[in-house]
């Protein structure tokens, strides 16, 4: 799974989780992803709509660094992001009771509610 992959997979999973879960509509958050080795790119949510852009954004809720295996797997379904920032494949930085808010979009888009 390249980048690009990854950012489409992002919004598939954006686009079936805010119709699952409503108050996503009203989120205003910023998460920075960098996939070591492989290159970063941010996901704005804001008024109901998902933004993904390459690079870095200036002021990200949290920041989320892994190896380009443990992302995907994260992204996919087959790895849960608690278990792997619990078990240091994962790292966040910032606000990182907030991510629990991108937990619940990925594992809601993903079915796993």
């Amino acid at each position: 799974m390249s980048l690009d992959e990854m950012k489409d997979a992002l919004e598939r999973i954006y686009e079936k989780a805010s119709e699952k879960v409503p108050e996503i509509k009203s989120w205003n958050k910023v998460y920075q992803f960098i996939i070591e080795g492989d290159g970063e790119f941010y996901v704005e949510i804001s008024g109901g709509k998902i933004k993904i852009s390459s690079g870095r954004h200036q002021n990200p809720i949290a920041t989320l660094s892994a190896k380009p295996e443990v992302m995907k797997k994260i992204i996919s379904g087959e790895l849960d992001s608690m278990k792997a920032f619990m078990t240091r494949q994962l790292k966040i930085t910032g606000n990182v009771l907030d991510t629990v808010n991108l937990k619940k979009l990925i594992d809601t888009g993903l079915g796993k509610e």
